[in-house]
C-alpha cells in the first residue's frame, strides 16, 4: 500500500514520540523507505551491540539484566508482531569474530523477512510495540539496520 505524504509525516511523528538517538531511524530514512513500492519478500539485517548492563531510564524494569536479556524482552514483542503480518525470524546469529575487515562491535545478527513494508510499518505503529521500545533503548549500545532483497528463493 503506498503512504501518502501526510501518512509519512504522522508516522514520523509517532515516531518521534521514541526517539532515542542513533537506535531509531531517522525522518530521512523512513522517508526514503517509503519513497516507493519496494514489494517484497524483503530481509531486513539488524547488527546488534548491547551494554553490559541494560540502561534503564526512570522504569520499573531497572532490575540489574544485561543489555541483551533486556533486548530479548523487546525483540519477542516485535517478532510476534512479525509473525502476525507473515514475516519470520531468519536468522538469529551470534558474531564470533571478524574474518576480513576492521573489528566492528557487533555481538549479533538477526535477520528478520517481512512480505512487504506495510508489515513492519504496521509493527511500528503498534502500541504494543512501542511500549516494549524502553527494553530496546535500554539493552543496545549500538545498532546498524540494513533492508535487503533475496536474491535467491
Amino acid at each position: 500500500m503506498p503512504f501518502t505524504s501526510k501518512e509519512i509525516d504522522a508516522l514520523i511523528s509517532e515516531l518521534g514520540l521514541h526517539d532515542s538517538g542513533n537506535l531509531s531511524p531517522t525522518a530521512s530514512q523512513i522517508r526514503s523507505l517509503l519513497a516507493e513500492d519496494l514489494g517484497g519478500p524483503l530481509q531486513f539485517v539488524n547488527f546488534l551491540a548491547f551494554h553490559d548492563v541494560a540502561q534503564y531510564k526512570n522504569s520499573d524494569d531497572s532490575t540489574m539484566v544485561s543489555g541483551e536479556e533486556a533486548y530479548n524482552r523487546y525483540g519477542a514483542v516485535a517478532i510476534q508482531h512479525v509473525t502476525e503480518g507473515g514475516g519470520s525470524l531468519f536468522a538469529l546469529n551470534t558474531v564470533e569474530q571478524t574474518l576480513i575487515g576492521a573489528d566492528d562491535e557487533w555481538q549479533q545478527i538477526i535477520i528478520v523477512q517481512y512480505p512487504n513494508v506495510d508489515v513492519f510499518i504496521n509493527m511500528l505503529r503498534s502500541p504494543s510495540y512501542h511500549a516494549a521500545l524502553h527494553h530496546r533503548n535500554a539493552g543496545l549500545k549500538a545498532t546498524k539496520l540494513i533492508v535487503t532483497r533475496p536474491l535467491l528463493v
